[in-house]
């Protein structure tokens, strides 16, 4: 007896479907299993970075309260005794007294760069016009910032992360690219940031080097991405390098 045609129709049919409902489980099930992993890579990142940041900052106050405060009592203690010496120690006081006024300077920046809170105090925009005039002053490297002309509301926290991006970049431009001067541009839309840092230095040869090794940009990414966003490293037209962060402000909200 023949089969009847229809039944191995159906029979063939029914077997298609099933191992499509079956290939479009497993599919849905390894889309769900990647972005679980995403998000959970994004969210260790964001936990590292945010206790790398409460370390920064206890060690910023440290540095404030406790010394700087003992170097200014030193110097006040000094001034002082220089005031009760002979003329050949009073020098050699005052001369120790401006040793300690150049450290209290130094431990000052330090702190600063530890955990700026020009960021909280002042907003973002205003911090990284600061960071300019820091890297200017500090390491000779000019740098033209671009900001909107008020404060947009962004979160707190994706103002730091956007803030060391910047920090992080321009810290790379004085090391590598061999130029003293810059570009930091900041603009705000509805949905997203954009923090664009870019130099007319020597670049990178992307077929002798790797620069996604560099704990820098490593550093950088791993904030960008622990907010949510993205970061490239570009070529420059006419020759530099381009750093560009992408940052949700819904998604740090």
């Amino acid at each position: 007896m023949q089969p009847n045609p229809l039944t191995l129709v159906s029979l063939f049919v029914g077997g298609a479907l099933s191992v499509a409902i079956v290939l479009a489980a497993f599919i849905v099930a390894l889309v769900i299993s990647q972005r679980r992993r995403i998000a959970q890579e994004r969210e260790n990142a964001r936990r590292v970075l945010a206790a790398q940041e409460d370390e920064r900052a206890r060690v910023a106050r440290e540095l404030h309260d406790d010394a700087l405060q003992r170097i200014a009592l030193i110097r006040h203690e000094l001034e002082e005794a220089a005031g009760q010496a002979g003329p050949e120690l009073a020098h050699r006081i005052g001369g120790v007294s401006g040793e300690l006024r150049d450290l209290g300077v130094v431990l000052r920046t330090a702190a600063h760069q530890l955990h700026p809170s020009v960021v909280e105090k002042a907003g973002l925009a205003r911090a990284l016009g600061a960071l300019g005039e820091e890297f200017a002053r500090t390491a000779g490297l000019a740098v033209r910032v671009s900001v909107p002309p008020a404060d947009a509301p962004i979160p707190a926290g994706l103002a730091l992360v956007a803030y060391r991006i910047a920090q992080e970049a321009l810290r790379n431009v004085v090391k590598h690219a061999g130029v003293l001067e810059a570009e930091l541009a900041l603009t705000v839309g509805e949905h997203d940031l954009t923090l664009r840092i870019a130099d007319g230095g020597r670049g990178f040869d992307t077929g002798t080097a790797r620069p996604e090794d560099g704990l820098g940009l490593i550093a950088m990414r791993q904030r960008a991405v622990g907010a949510g966003g993205r970061l490239t490293l570009t070529p420059r037209t006419g020759g530099g390098t381009v750093v560009t962060a992408i940052l949700p402000v819904r998604a740090a909200e």
